[in-house]
């Protein structure tokens, strides 16, 4: 904190208002004990050059006329070099000076406003006065009102010009249209077309401050960048401005000191502007400066390419904060980043946001380096993430990590992810997303044509770097395809260049059958592949590899091998499987028979199946063995045969045994 920190526009509020305080220049003529009578000599009957034709029928030179309090203290002092009163009772003050005293700081004394001008006027019928030609307003040293014309209504204790005004002040300066002072409710207005400079200060309002880092409400310690070891010139701090075409209304409370700008008001720092319907400024009474700023209706702010919309912009600075609010959807933006909700809250020295309310978020995702860009409207649909969320939402920018609660929905190209606790981490120098962590209610809904439209875990997690998804489960991740399909597997990785899908550790694959064959029912084409180390689906291909220790059931049929690939016909169901390395094929519809060799071909739509050897197969049934260059086992008929020269061997117990 700075003790110049909006000192300068603490300076006219505060000089203005003591004019609300003790500007009462006369009180009503039954009130002729409060003031005392001017000792000053009465002078013959004369003509005073510069007086018109009007008739003098007195003067009174070196006038002082002071008025009291109801506790006996000096209020106001009227001076004037002289006074001439005219036949049409006006009296003429030649140049008057009027004292304003306010006592209420007490301890440092008297506080004295001076008012002067070279012509002033009295007018003793209908008790009305008028300063003019060169007012002057001093209120202390450094600041004064200048205007060229200011009139007095002591019945109505009120003070007011329609000519223009200007407020000069320690690097401050405000003009306006008119000005007007109730006395009695200690009020102060400019009339209209106020417009306010001042030097440049810290802890602006919101986005007045040099956006030099990625921060979102960052602003620099200092005004100015000081030269050092780095070598940098020293560069002033810019000016503020702020306008507005209504009234600028100054106001004294206990609590504080208020100056309210209204109508089209603009806030300007550098590249930073502010608008609004309205700008309140909360002074501290004690240390004039800023204690809180509030924009209403109508706000647009925007530094650079960050910009703010909503009803309410609140600024605090004893909490370094500031508020962005609105009944249906305030919106901040910055670059590739879009937030809304009904309120949002930056904090300047933390570099945080925290929405305590529904919103959404939209950003754009991190290009992998070398990709191609596609077409405009393919790209921007392919690149964008959007956040939705019922609980609460915060952002950290030295971790630049963003956090939701409650009922999550994260949408992204053809993938809908739903869950209860998001952590969203972005770049270094941009918004763009690099990765996302999910937990709790795990649901993923992919509209791809794909080898399943959901998923269900504990955890996923997204990676842009290596353009992965993670799902993980605990005991089992599960994938879904509608009610015809589900795998179970502890580790899904959703790869999305490559469009594959990577099922890691010991899981398993169900698939419900349809009813083509007369004599089998939808129990006995229903499909069910287990392996141990990992399943891997190519969507180009429509192939699905089982690794390790595979085994494909199908009714009364077991196929097990090294590696088992299924592949997918044009409805997604598998119609066709390939079994190599170590296989063996057992049918319990085909009495049982047994087949080993290499590789294993199994139509799924015919119900029938070829097996090969190196060099040849073995086919085992009803306790004999024999050896083929194929094998062909015909499910649908009930029936094996096989070709070449078979040798059938008859299997004693022992080699049965053996060979187990």
């Amino acid at each position: 904190m700075t003790l110049r920190r909006y000192i300068l526009i603490g300076i006219p509020v505060a000089c203005m208002l003591a004019i609300i305080i003790s500007l009462v220049i006369s009180k009503p003529k039954g009130e002729t004990k409060s003031k005392k009578e001017n000792t000053a000599p009465v002078q013959p009957l004369q003509h005073i050059p510069g007086s018109g034709t009007d008739t003098v029928t007195q003067t009174v030179q070196g006038l002082t006329m002071p008025s009291y309090d109801g506790e006996g203290k000096e209020v106001v002092i009227m001076r004037g070099e002289n006074t001439l009163l005219l036949n049409d009772n006006v009296y003429k003050i030649v140049t008057p000076e009027i004292e304003v005293m306010d006592y209420t700081h007490s301890e440092q004394g008297t506080q004295s406003v001076f008012i002067t001008s070279k012509e002033g006027e009295m007018n003793s019928t209908s008790d009305e006065g008028s300063l003019s030609d060169n007012v002057v307003v001093q209120f202390d040293p450094d600041t004064q009102l200048n205007t060229d014309y200011l009139r007095y209504l002591p019945e109505k204790k009120f003070v007011c010009t329609d000519e223009p005004v200007t407020i000069h002040g320690k690097g401050i300066q405000i003009v306006g249209q008119g000005c007007e002072i109730d006395l009695v409710n200690k009020k102060m207005w400019i009339k209209k077309d106020a417009e306010m400079e001042m030097d440049g200060i810290k802890n602006d309002l919101f986005f007045m401050s040099t956006d030099s880092t990625p921060s979102l409400t960052q602003a620099p310690e200092n005004n100015t960048t000081s030269s050092g070891e780095t070598g940098t010139p020293a560069t002033p701090g810019e000016k503020t401005f702020i306008r507005s075409s209504g009234q600028l209304t100054f106001d004294r409370q206990p609590e504080a000191n208020i100056m309210t700008f209204n109508d089209n008001v603009e806030v300007r720092k550098g590249s930073s502007t502010v608008f609004s319907d309205k700008l309140v400024i909360f002074l501290d009474p004690q240390t004039k400066q800023t204690k809180q700023a509030i924009a209403s209706g109508n706000v647009l702010a925007s530094q650079g390419t960050k910009i703010a919309k909503g009803n309410f912009l609140t600024w605090d600075v004893n909490t370094q904060s500031a508020i962005l609010e609105d009944s249906q959807k305030a919106e901040f933006i910055k670059d590739d980043l879009n937030i809304d909700a009904q309120k949002i809250i930056f904090y300047k020295d933390t570099g945080k946001i925290d929405i305590p309310s529904p919103g959404n978020l939209k950003a754009k995702l991190r290009e992998k380096t070398g990709k191609k860009k596609a077409s405009a409207g393919t790209d921007k649909a392919d690149n964008n993430i959007a956040v939705t969320w019922e609980g609460k939402m915060n952002f950290l920018d030295n971790t630049r990590e963003a956090s939701f609660e409650k009922n999550i929905e994260v949408q992204r190209e053809n993938s809908t992810l739903f869950c209860d606790n998001l952590n969203v981490t972005f770049n270094d120098r941009d918004y763009n997303i690099q990765s996302l962590k999910a937990t709790e209610k795990i649901h993923i809904i992919d509209k791809r044509d794909n080898l399943f439209s959901e998923a269900v875990g504990d955890r996923v997690t997204w990676d842009a770097k290596n353009r992965v998804t993670i799902l993980r489960g605990q005991p089992f991740a599960l994938l879904k395809e509608g009610n015809r399909r589900q795998i179970l597997v502890p580790r899904v990785l959703f790869y999305e260049d490559g469009k594959t899908v990577l099922c890691e550790g010991k899981g398993s694959l169900y698939e419900r059958g349809e009813e083509k064959f007369p004599n089998q029912s939808t129990e006995e084409t229903d499909l069910k592949v287990n392996w141990t180390k990992k399943m891997l689906y190519y969507d180009t291909l429509r192939k699905v590899s089982f690794y390790e220790e595979a085994e494909a059931t199908r009714g009364g049929q077991k196929l097990q091998g090294d590696q088992i690939d299924a592949y997918l016909d044009n409805n997604k169901n598998i119609h066709k499987i390939i079994a190599t390395g170590n296989v063996h094929f057992s049918s319990k519809r085909l009495e049982n028979s047994e087949g080993f060799g290499s590789l294993f071909t199994w139509d799924l739509a015919q119900d029938n199946a070829l097996l090969t050897g190196n060099p040849k197969a073995e086919l085992r049934k009803e306790g004999s063995r024999t050896f083929s260059e194929k094998v062909f086992f015909n499910m649908a008929e009930n029936r094996v045969t096989w070709e070449g020269r078979p040798h059938w061997q008859i299997m004693s117990n022992e080699t049965t045994r053996s060979n187990k």
